[in-house]
């Protein structure tokens, strides 16, 4: 929900009669915003709580309406194959132009290929599906980038992230991302190592995970090399 084109609600729960609360996005950040919007089944405000102690971001919110249109835009197609990658953003854009500022496209990029991608049909349904050899486990140097596969995850990285995950294991951050997680899977697990000579932070490994049980994780960091 957007109020005055400056600040966001996302829903928190509803309550018994079935009206709907939606809170301010600010509210479980350092400001903890005590704002909060009340709405009936029409979607029709019953109560509205402004009590925002920080300052609206107009940009913030038109870069949420333009995702959300994108999105909406991309899910309409029923041929994926015939969405060019600009012209969501470029349609969307002109008509957002004369009520928000709108954002660039490379802010929204990312969001336009996984939203096209979601559409294009799989050749794996299952997770006993991904084979064990394929073309795209090579690198460009031909080397393997599959590096273990059981019934609950399947592991993927090259000699260059090994050499750089076995050399920089002191910091490594992990993300256990759900967005772009195959349907058939619970997640997508990714390690990042810091190389301090070169400031910057590496990818070191790619995971799919069945599950989020704590012997995966384990056969997970056992055979990260």
């Amino acid at each position: 929900i957007i109020i005055n084109k400056q600040y966001k609600f996302n829903f928190s729960h509803s309550r018994k009669d079935n009206s709907r609360v939606y809170k301010c996005t600010e509210y479980k950040k350092n400001n903890e915003c005590k704002s909060f919007i009340i709405l009936n089944n029409e979607k029709e405000i019953l109560k509205y709580k402004s009590l925002h102690n920080h300052p609206g971001n107009e940009y913030s919110v038109s870069l949420s309406v333009m995702k959300h249109k994108i999105k909406d835009e991309i899910k309409k197609h029923s041929n994926p194959f015939d969405i060019k990658r600009k012209r969501p953003y470029n349609e969307i854009s002109k008509e957002m132009g004369f009520i928000y500022p709108c954002p660039e496209y490379i802010s929204v990029k990312t969001l336009i290929l996984r939203s096209i991608n979601k559409k294009l049909p799989s050749i794996v349904t299952t997770f006993n599906e991904i084979p064990n050899e394929y073309e795209y486990y090579k690198t460009e140097r031909n080397e393997d980038f599959m590096i273990f596969k059981n019934s609950d995850l399947v592991i993927f990285q090259s000699p260059f992230q090994a050499k750089l995950f076995k050399k920089y294991n002191n910091n490594i951050f992990v993300d256990g991302t759900f967005y772009i997680a195959p349907k058939f899977s619970q997640q997508v697990f990714i390690t990042r190592t810091y190389v301090k000579e070169l400031n910057s932070f590496y990818t070191t490994s790619y995971a799919i995970l069945r599950n989020k049980k704590q012997k995966t994780y384990k056969i997970l960091f056992n055979k990260l090399k």
